[in-house]
């Protein structure tokens, strides 16, 4: 960079946030001489660009391909023609679209030094984030892949953005200096974001939001406090202000799809509290996707919203009395019934839209399942997908099929219960007080009719299947070419299937086998895992 301040980004600072003993002579005198001073980075070593010659200013709507790195260091000066990879449309609206590789000269990329640093490093980023197009999930979804169209980014978005670019990058080259400066950035952003949420026209704005998803998304991987609240109050923080933007306000662009990133999260977190969440109202599941059709990905989070809620009922059994629990039951069970049949539903329709087999067995090459030598291994067949895309909605089928399968199996378990008590009615000869526990669910029986006439459950109960299905799908995720987005997708689903089949002791070897590839996953940019789960690497 160049040392004026006139080479400074054209967004406007406060220069009582830099120590003036640290700026160079030529901001000094700016400051002396009570001038406006138009911003100054205080850390410009991080990264070494050479500023155009040329004065024209017409930008490349191209992507540059990564640039090779030839020593342990963040490398961004463009020391050799670059290629474009990834073709976006002027307003972001167009899919990425992966051709044939044109050449770019660096004489070409005539823009300021700021936001080509920027520009760059965002790329570096997605390029060791994102897995490659063959495999990876399809471009709409990917909000990341807007960053680097934007001309113009608020100072909380940009600071929030390049932290978690320089913290990846940090981690890839294994640059502890390039992990401390991402710190430095993520705190800059935090103040920021504060500002903004301050201001009446930027707390709404699109950007806002993205900063405080990229927050997020930098507690999620780095988890600087070695503790899980930063990441809670963040998630907090973005449940606000999407209930405060209201739902017309991700129906598209940017927004919508960093609204349908934060679902993901907000989804999650609501299971982990096993409370119901506003993203599972109908206006949550519709005006958002009032200009652009639903895809399986969406339709199979639509199912999982619902899990917090049943959940969340399933604690209260516990609590009531005998005719409670029977009411509660007798209102659960055909919700269960209603969301099974989704899940079919949405599972015929992506057979019918995929032309090769969702998913298809190979012999396993990972060393999970197997305890030792001698010990034939737990899953010897893997399972493996067309793509990360295609892996992730049928994990999160499978993960509302080991929630909903174990419920419904316990639902009936205690309907049998509850038949048993209503047989011995007829066996006591005394009357039964009708105030007590046993008479009060001898009324709600009397009100209800034939409630044990139930349909059977069938394949429902074994619903180990779905969990050990998630099991399988390990070694594809896991895979090194899936990068980060392959343990991002499957980190949810193991987990619940973890948990749900830990308290049987029969099933041990299976909760190992989860546990072990939790660990493995908590090492591929997840390290907030860890306070979650409590396995230490």
């Amino acid at each position: 960079m160049s040392p004026a301040s006139s080479n400074a980004p054209s967004r406007r600072m406060d220069c009582f946030l830099t120590n003036p003993e640290d700026v160079l002579p030529v901001a000094n005198e700016r400051l002396r001489s009570k001038r406006t001073c138009t911003g100054y980075l205080r850390h410009p070593i991080i990264i070494q660009h050479k500023v155009p010659r040329h004065n024209t200013h017409a930008r490349s709507k191209k992507a540059e391909q990564p640039i090779k790195h030839q020593i342990q260091k963040v490398q961004l000066e463009p020391k050799e023609p670059c290629y474009a990879q990834v073709s976006l449309g002027a307003q972001g609206d167009a899919s990425p679209s992966y051709e044939k590789p044109s050449m770019i000269s660096p004489a070409d990329l005539q823009i300021n030094s700021t936001p080509a640093i920027r520009q760059q490093l965002l790329q570096e980023y997605l390029h060791y984030h994102l897995p490659k197009p063959e495999i990876g999930m399809p471009p709409r979804r990917m909000w990341l892949l807007r960053l680097p169209e934007l001309t113009y980014m608020t100072p909380a978005l940009e600071y929030a953005s390049m932290a978690v670019c320089l913290a990846k990058l940090g981690n890839v080259f294994n640059d502890q200096a390039c992990i401390k400066e991402s710190f430095k950035l993520y705190n800059r952003g935090l103040w920021h974001l504060q500002q903004a949420l301050w201001d009446p026209e930027l707390m709404l704005h699109d950007h806002t939001l993205t900063a405080c998803i990229s927050l997020a998304s930098y507690e999620l991987s780095e988890c600087p406090n070695s503790s899980k609240d930063a990441y809670i109050n963040h998630t907090k923080g973005c449940q606000a202000l999407v209930k405060l933007r209201g739902p017309e306000a991700h129906a598209h662009g940017l927004a919508h799809q960093v609204f349908v990133h934060f679902r993901v999260q907000g989804i999650l977190y609501a299971l982990d509290q096993q409370r119901p969440t506003f993203l599972s109202e109908p206006a949550w599941r519709e005006i958002p996707w009032q200009n652009e059709a639903k895809t399986a990905f969406d339709k199979a989070y639509d199912l999982l919203a619902l899990a917090p809620e049943f959940l969340g009922k399933a604690r209260m059994f516990g609590h009531l009395d005998l005719a409670g629990q029977l009411n509660l039951a007798l209102s659960m069970i055909p919700q269960c019934w209603v969301i099974d049949r989704e899940v079919s539903a949405l599972w015929d329709s992506m057979e019918k839209s995929q032309p090769s087999p969702l998913f298809w067995p190979r012999l396993a090459q990972s060393e999970f399942g197997q305890d030792d030598a001698d010990e034939a291994r737990l899953f010897p067949v893997a399972f493996h997908f067309p793509n990360l895309g295609v892996a992730h909605c049928l994990l999160i089928c499978w993960t509302v099929q080991t929630i909903l399968w174990h419920g419904m199996k316990e639902l009936y378990r205690l309907m049998g219960e509850l038949e048993l008590a209503a047989a011995t009615f007829g066996r006591v000869e005394e009357s039964i007080d009708p105030d007590s526990e046993s008479g009060r669910l001898r009324t709600a029986l009397a009100c209800s009719g034939n409630v044990f006439d139930l349909p059977p459950l069938e394949h429902r109960a074994e619903f180990v299947a779905p969990a050990r299905n998630i099991f399988q799908s390990v070694e594809f995720c896991m895979m090194e070419d899936t990068v980060d987005q392959g343990p991002k997708s499957l980190a949810a689903p193991l987990r619940v299937a973890t948990e749900i089949l830990r308290p049987y002791p029969d099933l041990k070897r299976e909760v190992e086998f989860g546990d072990k590839a939790m660990a493995k996953i908590q090492l591929r940019s997840l390290k907030l895992l860890q306070y979650y789960t409590g396995i230490e690497i």
